[in-house]
C-alpha cells in the first residue's frame, strides 16, 4: 500500500504567490497613463494659446482728405451743359441741375448722354451726382423681343472733348456705372458696390503730381470711398479731362 505523505513546508519549493508582489508593476502601467493623459492635456493647451484669431486687415489709408479752401484765381463761369454737349434726348430742368432723358414714343430705348463745360488739367476735384427716379415707361406691346441689356444704366466719368458722349465706349473716355464696375473703351472690371436711387455719388479724379493717388479716379458714395483709385488710362494721361 503506498501512503502519501504530505511534505513538510521547510522542504517545499519557495515558489509561493503573493499578490502585494504585482502591485508595483499595475501602479507603473497606471502612472505612464496618467503621464501620458496629462502630455496630451498640455500639447492640446499650448495648441490652444497658439491659436489666436486671424485680425481683421487694417482698411488702407486715406488719401483723398478735403482741400484746403482755394485761394487763387477761380474760373469766371459757372459750370453748364451746352447743347452740342449732350445728346438730343437730354431735357435740362429749369430748376436746379437736374438732367432727364425723354422717354415717349419709343425715346425710352436711347442713351442720354451730356458733358460739363469745364475740363480739368491739374490738381484734384470732384462732381457730384445724385440718382432722383428711375423711370419705368412701358414697352412696346407689339414688339417681338425685349430690349438687350439692362434696363437702367447710369454712367459718371470723364472724357476729352472731342470724344464720344457715351462715355466708356471709347479709348478717350473712362467711367464707373451703377452695376459697380470701371469701364474704359468698351472693358469693364468690377471695382465697386451697386448704387441706385437717392444715392449721391462722387467722382474724383486726381492729378496732382504730388499725391499718393495721382492720376487716378475714384468713386465715393454716400461720402463713403465706394472704390480704390482706379489707375488713369494711359490714353488719357496729360489729357484734359471734362465730368461726362
Amino acid at each position: 500500500q503506498v501512503v502519501s505523505v504530505p511534505t513538510p513546508l521547510h522542504d517545499r519549493p519557495h515558489h509561493l504567490f503573493s499578490p502585494a508582489m504585482a502591485q508595483p508593476a499595475a501602479k507603473k502601467a497606471k502612472t505612464e497613463e496618467e503621464e501620458a493623459v496629462k502630455t496630451t492635456e498640455e500639447v492640446e493647451e499650448k495648441a490652444e494659446e497658439k491659436t489666436e484669431e486671424p485680425k481683421e486687415p487694417e482698411p488702407p489709408v486715406e488719401h483723398e482728405q478735403d482741400a484746403k479752401p482755394v485761394k487763387g484765381p477761380k474760373i469766371t463761369e459757372p459750370v453748364a451743359f451746352h447743347t452740342s454737349d449732350t445728346t438730343m434726348n437730354v431735357m435740362q430742368g429749369l430748376y436746379g441741375n437736374i438732367l432727364m432723358p425723354l422717354t415717349d414714343g419709343g425715346l425710352q430705348y436711347f442713351v442720354a448722354a451730356a458733358r460739363g463745360s469745364t475740363g480739368l488739367k491739374s490738381g484734384r476735384y470732384a462732381f457730384e451726382v445724385k440718382l432722383i427716379e428711375i423711370m419705368n415707361p412701358a414697352d412696346d406691346p407689339q414688339a417681338r423681343q425685349r430690349m438687350p441689356g439692362p434696363r437702367h444704366s447710369l454712367r459718371v466719368g470723364f472724357s476729352t472733348a472731342s470724344s464720344s458722349l457715351f462715355v466708356g465706349e471709347t479709348e478717350d473716355s473712362m467711367c464707373f456705372d451703377m452695376e459697380g464696375a470701371f469701364i474704359h473703351n468698351k472693358t469693364k472690371s468690377t471695382c465697386s458696390q451697386k448704387f441706385g436711387v437717392d444715392t449721391v455719388v462722387a467722382v474724383v479724379l486726381n492729378l496732382d503730381a504730388t499725391s499718393p493717388n495721382a492720376n487716378t479716379i475714384s468713386l465715393f458714395s454716400n461720402g463713403v470711398r465706394a472704390s480704390q483709385p482706379q489707375p488713369l488710362p494711359d490714353s488719357l494721361k496729360g489729357k484734359t479731362l471734362f465730368p461726362t
